[in-house]
């Protein structure tokens, strides 16, 4: 019998720890990380998973906490679902797999994950639960920043012509010198660019930080939990330090139409709020070369014209005065729509300075293939970099279309 088991790590461990192996075969491990690629782990090979597809089996064990978008991928693949095994799934433990694992030890280690995710998330939610009560029935005794909706920033944008930066926690990790995302180096210049587009005060160009403050009530629990992990004392303090009282904000999860939020009914509603931004627009987006934006799916039908000017997919920033030349050689009647992670705050700013309309994007588009989806998961697409999943390889596409609407090339 042979098993491919999906993850290493620690989780991996504890699965290996309690395979039997007597009558079965460990065929290799899985994982989509193309950094993991032809590397090897506990003397067995790492495959990606379309590599495995075609190969001989009879069962994948997912050992990832978090199954339900592994789960769809292989669903899409055609592999049956009485071939896969979730490891930290309760009730696969009580299955007549005794042959693969000492089930005993398999029931302990369900018990330890599951008392190491009570404790955690015990912790994440007594540290705020202050915070989110205060934003109810106690505000004077806090400071939260204001932050208007994301309607009001569309409103701006169409009706003023104002450009619009988002920050998050990528953007706030790096000013702070601690931390940053794996898809943009820490750098001197891109901290102190940031800060200065976070506490400027020009009236064209809108900054917006997310809604974490206070009452988290409209997200799903996994978005709540993963705020609540967040804002820590000390990030507070951060984001008290360098944001100012006196100052508008606007809500930088307005690009997220659908997974964050427990009201899905009317995600519709927001998705066209948002694509008012470029009706009947010439519209050109500045993007990582594997981020494909509006490619494949109909976000940006409503377009006048659309073109591309591709750059690095990540560290964007080692690129940023060429990115800037080459933006600056599209027409200023033209919308500007980024999407390069932290190297995008200053670039909207600068372009907007030098009278552009720019719109830090973000990845939008991720967002709306989960919509599209349907499934309530973050679920990868093989054609897109997806930033919020485990890295994988991305396959080229061959498309005479796309190609058409690349106009430049910018460091790749």
């Amino acid at each position: 019998m042979k098993v491919f088991f999906w993850g290493i790590g620690k989780r991996c461990e504890k699965a290996l720890d309690s395979f039997v192996g007597e009558d079965s075969e460990i065929a290799g491990f899985i994982d989509n990380n193309p950094e993991y690629k032809e590397k090897r782990y506990q003397g067995k090979s790492i495959y990606a998973f379309h590599d495995v597809i075609e190969q001989e089996f009879d069962y994948i064990v997912v050992t990832i906490q978090k199954y339900n978008a592994i789960l769809y991928q292989i669903s899409k693949s055609g592999i049956s679902s009485d071939r896969v095994i979730c490891y930290f799934r309760p009730e696969d433990c009580d299955k007549k797999y005794d042959s693969i694992f000492d089930i005993q030890k398999w029931r302990i280690n369900l018990l330890e994950e599951r008392v190491e995710q009570l404790e955690y998330l015990f912790n994440i939610r007594f540290n705020n639960i202050g915070y989110e009560v205060a934003d109810k029935i106690e505000k004077e005794k806090y400071w939260f920043p204001t932050i208007l909706d994301g309607e009001d920033a569309v409103e701006r944008i169409v009706e003023e012509g104002c450009s619009l930066v988002r920050f998050g926690d990528g953007e706030f990790g790096i000013i702070s010198r601690k931390n940053h995302p794996c898809y943009q180096d820490y750098n001197d210049v891109l901290a102190e660019r940031l800060k200065q587009v976070l506490q400027s005060n020009d009236e064209k160009i809108i900054v917006a930080i997310a809604r974490n403050y206070g009452d988290l009530d409209i997200y799903i629990e996994e978005t709540a939990d993963g705020i609540r992990n967040y804002m820590t004392q000390k990030t507070r303090e951060l984001h008290n330090s360098l944001l100012k009282k006196d100052k508008i904000y606007y809500d930088a999860y307005l690009f997220k139409s659908y997974f964050p939020y427990r009201d899905k009914e009317n995600t519709k509603k927001r998705v066209d709020m948002i694509k008012r931004i470029w009706n009947d627009r010439d519209v050109v987006i500045i993007e990582g070369d594997k981020t494909r934006t509006g490619y494949d799916n109909d976000l940006m039908d409503n377009v006048k014209s659309l073109h591309r000017i591709l750059c690095p997919t990540q560290h964007a920033f080692a690129s940023y005065d060429a990115i800037l030349e080459a933006s600056q050689q599209v027409n200023k009647d033209s919308l500007i729509l980024v999407v390069l992670g932290p190297a995008a705050k200053p670039l909207v700013y600068d372009l907007a300075k030098k009278g552009y309309q720019a719109i830090d994007l973000g990845q939008i588009d991720m967002d709306y293939e989960w919509y599209k989806a349907g499934v309530g998961l973050k679920v990868p697409n093989p054609r897109k970099y997806v930033s919020q999943l485990p890295p994988a390889e991305v396959i080229e596409i061959e498309d005479e279309n796309y190609a058409k609407q690349v106009i430049a090339r910018v460091g790749v």
